[in-house]
């Protein structure tokens, strides 16, 4: 199975998960009366289990990654945010900088809500603080339940995993191109030194080294494990016969742990070779394997290092990962590698709101999220309408979308008309995967609804054509395979068939009313009934509403559709038809 065929099926299948059930400790949302740059009051729903953060650099997106990490029992925020003579905190004790969380509680069986704030006697300490009406907080349940206090939930118990693939170097990286030689000399000789170690340490299967005898500096020495292997080998769509995973701190200075893998691949060669996305790749697999279950993983920028194929591999990975341990992973990422497929609830988006603090969108398409970071989107959803009048009203109802959103749409004029659209257009558009959109005008409405394919029984199938000229009007034509093979032919023809109607239902809407110059005419010259004259009539009215009494002879078609620009952009914006029109370019776009 392919990796987009894997992705697609994995969010259908976690689109079913719920908090508590199988979604044990899940946090289910975060409000910040008031946290570092974050818009007082907003509020972030993680409606799916994988949320992926955007927007431009210093937008908060590693502020709220910051925030979760400081969620659960026995974390604390002041990990990644503390106060410096540089940087103070402001925040008095009567008005702290704090949060509160919703998340899943066994024994109440619901969601709860706690409130973190740093308001302790020891500096930039995180305390659960006691519930709160005027930050909007849920009112407590009564009764005893296990994690409730006198005034208070206790935090959520839960294991967090942070993994920030924009510091994840390996051990010769760090140390050749971030450590200055504070002696002088030459930093090869040094690295010679530990590489000649770490291959002793590698072929004795070293589990302890001791510096000098008393320094312990070796604290993981293993070969990946089979699954660990297997996962790294997909993501880089590479095939490693073994990989040796070494953690330690033998480079000079205090350290901490470096991290040394030696990869085989036909020969063996260490991290010094290898590319910096292998590295990243054993150290994310790494990590997320460990995790024990229901953990909440957050990923800085996971799209680091690794080329696009290895970023879908990665996804691909992450979902396995929730699937078969009912993880909750957030991730901040600038990639569409990381967006494309997920529902378009679970991505959130941050801006900029005019007075230097990060508002955060609840939803977004993949295309609007990156084109509030200046990409113009790939592949624009295209809506065909039968004339330039309509493509007018259209285009003037988009105007009230999210700007992302009206970015990532095209509209276009079909000059074959309703007939040809429903005939070929959009048999083909099938056929070929196509984002294409058919926004016709009312008249052209037949039923109020295309029929359900799967409402239609087996022994009905023969009928479908007959169906379909019914709802349409015409009969579509289909690329069915040809040849000697009549029960082939006919089977092919049954599921094009079917096919096209579940794509009609998905694809295809009618203007609010029966022409588009009925919405232009009863929003700006009401009161006369126009939506119920004839096509001809309408077309009169049209073009006296535009000629505003004037003599101007028999005006062009050209003519005809500049006035009406001038006309349609006069029609507000919160207009019952736009504001159909719009809500029907919203589906199409988020599903």
């Amino acid at each position: 199975m392919s990796d987009e065929e894997a992705i697609n099926k994995l969010v259908a299948t976690l689109k079913k998960f719920k908090p508590g059930t199988p979604l044990k400790h899940y946090i289910t949302h975060a409000t910040f009366p008031k946290f570092k740059s974050i818009e007082p009051g907003t509020r972030v729903d993680f409606d799916f289990p994988l949320t992926a953060l955007v927007g431009a650099n210093g937008s908060g997106k590693s502020s709220l990654l910051h925030a979760l990490w400081g969620m659960p029992f026995n974390y604390s925020t002041s990990k990644f945010w503390f106060a410096t003579k540089l940087d103070p905190i402001e925040g008095p004790r009567s008005d702290p900088q704090r949060y509160f969380y919703g998340h899943w509680n066994e024994t109440f069986g619901g969601i709860v809500e706690t409130r973190k704030a740093r308001i302790g006697t020891k500096q930039d300490y995180w305390e659960p603080y006691r519930w709160s009406k005027a930050d909007g907080m849920a009112p407590m349940a009564k009764g005893d339940y296990e994690g409730k206090s006198k005034d208070r939930w206790n935090p959520v118990r839960r294991k967090v995993v942070y993994v920030n693939l924009k510091a994840t170097f390996g051990s010769f990286d760090r140390y050749f191109f971030f450590d200055e030689f504070s002696k002088g000399g030459d930093k090869r000789e040094v690295m010679r030194l530990e590489a000649a170690r770490l291959k002793r340490i590698k072929a004795d299967n070293r589990q302890s080294y001791k510096l000098g005898g008393v320094t312990e500096s070796l604290f993981e020495n293993r070969d990946l494990t089979e699954d660990e292997l297997k996962a790294v080998c997909h993501i880089l769509g590479r095939t490693y016969e073994s990989a040796r995973l070494i953690r330690h701190s033998l480079y000079p200075g205090s350290r901490g742990r470096d991290l040394s893998v030696v990869f085989r691949r036909g020969s063996e060669y260490s991290e010094a070779f290898a590319g910096s996305g292998e590295i990243a790749a054993v150290s994310v697999v790494v990590d997320l394997l460990e995790a024990p279950e229901y953990s909440l993983i957050l990923l800085d920028e996971p799209e680091t290092s690794l080329h696009p194929g290895a970023q879908r591999a990665l996804l691909r990975f992450l979902l396995e990962q929730i699937k078969l341990k009912r993880h909750q992973v957030v991730v901040s990422t600038h990639s569409s590698e990381f967006l494309d497929g997920l529902p378009h609830d679970a991505i959130k988006v941050f801006e900029d709101n005019g007075k230097m603090q990060a508002r955060i969108l609840p939803r977004s398409s993949p295309a609007a999220a990156l084109q509030r970071l200046g990409k113009v989107p790939n592949n624009k959803r295209r809506v065909l309408v039968e004339d330039e009048i309509a493509k007018l009203i259209v285009l003037q109802a988009a105007k009230g979308l999210d700007k992302g959103d009206a970015a990532s749409l095209e509209v276009k004029v079909n000059t074959g008309g309703a007939s040809y659209m429903l005939k070929f257009s959009g048999p083909t558009a099938m056929d070929a995967g196509q984002d294409l959109f058919l926004m016709l005008d009312g008249d052209q409405k037949r039923v109020a609804a295309f029929t359900d394919p799967q409402s239609v029984p087996p022994e009905a199938h023969d009928g479908l054509g007959a169906v379909l000229n019914d709802e349409l009007g015409v009969d579509p034509v289909f690329a069915i395979p040809g040849g000697n093979d009549s029960a082939g032919h006919k089977a092919a023809k049954i599921q094009a068939q079917l096919e096209y109607l579940d794509w009609l239902r998905k694809h295809v809407a009618f203007l609010p009313r029966k022409l588009p110059e009925h919405i232009l005419l009863e929003a700006l010259d009401p009161g006369k009934n126009h939506a119920a004259t004839n096509s001809k009539d309408t077309k009169i009215a049209f073009k006296n509403f535009l000629a505003e009494g004037s003599d101007v002879g028999e005006p062009s078609a050209r003519e005809i559709v500049a006035w009406a620009k001038l006309k349609v952009g006069k029609i507000p914006s919160d207009n019952a038809d736009l504001t159909s029109i719009r809500q029907q370019l919203t589906t199409w776009l988020h599903g």
